[in-house]
């Protein structure tokens, strides 16, 4: 019981720093001279930030400079501000009204790049529905429900969806796949156009400019294809998702509890089967206790405090095991590693913990395992440095 006590009381502050960084608003209004992370409700910047930017929550709004790499994972998205180098981002709905310095990936619902929106480099879309008002330097890849575009395109474009409406001006070759296409009177294909749709006489009007547009029947094949991947599309939206908020977390386990977690390496190695055993306390006893606190009346509330408590913790067991796997490799490389190869490190691992645990059984019971053996080294390391403090004293 005692031990379960104390490794509550380490896991409080855990919970603590992603209660706090995820469940208030967060508005950025000085400058930043190094890179930025935040989560939470709604995420404002308002000021220029030198470095990278890595954002989630649920309204992310970004009306200032980031001279680096824009980062997001959200719900509803506004970028407003210029952005130096790539965007990646996953959500619900993205608007870009700035101007990019390369590239922007997307996977999401709802994109609309505005008249005010310049990309210097490719446009990669993943989305229900795009509009594409603005200009792309590069080429554009995109796989949506219906697209639109307004816009233009300096390079190629590859276009897949169900409806597609070009009414811009594509510089490059063009491919074109979709159930319906339409062109517009404002169209110019300043280059060979390879289409195909389900009525092969499409209308390109005057909009060919030293160029042809020829049917293929390959490109239904690919359309196909891609509709056959539809799920597999979405999936990758929901990964990208869950890379950028699990890249988030840990960057605030260790940027918080660095040091801990170098220390319980030490413990893991010395001690793995003490650690997994300590573990093992904690996966199957909290739970006893929660069973406790609701049969007691007066302590339900404490049951409901544990319960979410619980929760929170096998939600990131894994984000915490790779965190801590990832100091014990580089304590085995002599401890030079940067903070950021650490983390990028603990992000791999836990994306392959992830995978693992879709493996039938033995794919849970390994996911078990290695999140009780990562609890229980910081229960041990707890332990041990209370230990000391009390012989200190």
């Amino acid at each position: 019981m005692k031990t379960l006590i104390l490794f509550l009381g380490l896991l409080f502050p855990l919970a603590a720093v992603a209660q706090y960084e995820s469940s208030k608003q967060k508005t950025i209004s000085e400058k930043q001279y190094d890179d930025l992370y935040r989560a939470g409700d709604t995420v404002n910047i308002d000021a220029t930030v030198a470095g990278d930017v890595v954002i989630a929550g649920g309204i992310l709004t970004v009306r200032d400079t980031v001279e680096q790499d824009l980062i997001m994972a959200g719900g509803e998205i506004l970028v407003k501000g210029y952005v130096g180098d790539d965007i990646r981002t996953a959500g619900g709905t993205l608007t870009i009204d700035s101007e990019i310095g390369d590239d922007v990936i997307i996977a999401g619902g709802k994109v609309l790049l505005t008249e005010n929106a310049v990309v210097h480099g490719n446009l990669i879309n993943f989305s229900g529905d795009i509009v594409m008002n603005g200009a792309v330097k590069g080429s554009v890849r995109s796989y949506s429900g219906e697209l639109e575009m307004n816009g233009t395109v300096g390079k190629g474009a590859q276009l897949y969806g169900e409806e597609i409406t070009i009414n811009g001006e594509i510089f490059g070759e063009s491919k074109i796949a979709a159930e319906q296409i339409r062109i517009g009177n404002e169209a110019v294909f300043r280059d060979n156009v390879t289409y195909w749709s389900a009525d092969s006489d499409v209308d390109f009007k005057n909009s060919l400019r030293g160029a042809t547009a020829s049917f293929s029947e390959e490109l239904k094949g690919e359309r196909d294809e891609f509709n056959g991947k539809g799920f597999g599309i979405a999936a990758i939206g929901f990964w990208i998702f869950y890379l950028l908020s699990a890249l988030l977390v840990l960057l605030l386990l260790n940027w918080a509890f660095g040091d801990f977690f170098y220390s319980a390496v030490e413990y893991l190695e010395n001690v793995p089967l003490k650690s997994f055993g300590y573990g093992l306390v904690y996966l199957f006893g909290v739970p006893v206790l929660i069973l406790i606190a609701f049969i007691i009346v007066i302590g339900i509330p404490l049951g409901l405090f544990l319960a979410g408590f619980y929760l929170f913790s096998l939600l990131f067991g894994h984000l915490v095991t790779a965190l801590l796997a990832s100091h014990y490799l580089n304590k085995k490389s002599d401890g030079s590693w940067s903070f950021w190869t650490i983390v990028l490190l603990a992000l791999g691992l836990a994306a392959t913990l992830r995978l693992v645990t879709f493996i039938p059984f033995l794919g849970a019971l390994l996911s078990m395992i290695l999140i009780a053996i990562g609890y229980g080294s910081l229960a041990y390391t707890l332990l041990q440095k209370r230990a000391l403090l009390k012989l200190g004293t």
